[in-house]
């Protein structure tokens, strides 16, 4: 056999195993527990808030692909939003990327009809100087589902300069 042969077997077989990989966490990650998915979410929102401070992108465009790369990455995750703010702390623009039903969809939250500054997923991070958790709400204009919101402040040298968001599907507490 040529090397060349043994090469492409070898590249066949990594391939096979990356999507083994990712099968296998897709199902783990429906089988965790909201406990589990909590934890997974908080993990990966310090990990995005911290990358958005080093390599913060350069326009909306840009936080929408890093948003859209954040939920491909972690599929048990609904949506994902970052909230940009002035250095007066006003909002300036909020792109949100949820899941459908078979792509990812986007909208801008900064719309008037929505008051981004009075949500409480926008105002408790801040206010906390923390991550905080939302209490089950339904995401109605959004992703139209009942969720829990994780909410990190994120700061530079300069100050605060966003809140970024993650999303978990929960079912219906009234039910």
């Amino acid at each position: 056999m040529s090397f060349s042969s043994c090469r492409t077997i070898v590249s066949r077989i990594s391939a096979l195993v990356a999507a083994l990989v990712i099968v296998i966490a897709i199902s783990c990650a429906e089988g965790d527990t909201l406990q589990e998915n909590q934890r997974r979410v908080s993990d990966a929102l310090d990990a995005l808030a911290t990358d958005l401070v080093e390599n913060r992108p350069a326009d909306t465009t840009e936080y929408t692909e890093r948003l859209k790369s954040h939920l491909k990455t972690h599929p048990s995750f609904f949506g994902s939003a970052v909230a940009l703010v002035n250095p007066s702390g006003s909002v300036i623009t909020s792109p949100y990327v949820y899941r459908t039903n078979d792509d990812f969809a986007s909208k801008d939250l900064a719309a008037p009809s929505y008051d981004i500054e009075a949500q409480d997923w926008f105002t408790e991070p801040i206010a906390a100087n923390a991550g905080v958790w939302t209490e089950p709400y339904f995401d109605a204009g959004g992703g139209e589902i009942w969720m829990i919101t994780r909410s990190v402040p994120v700061r530079d040298s300069q100050g605060l300069f966003a809140v970024v968001t993650t999303d978990l599907a929960v079912d219906d507490p009234n039910q």
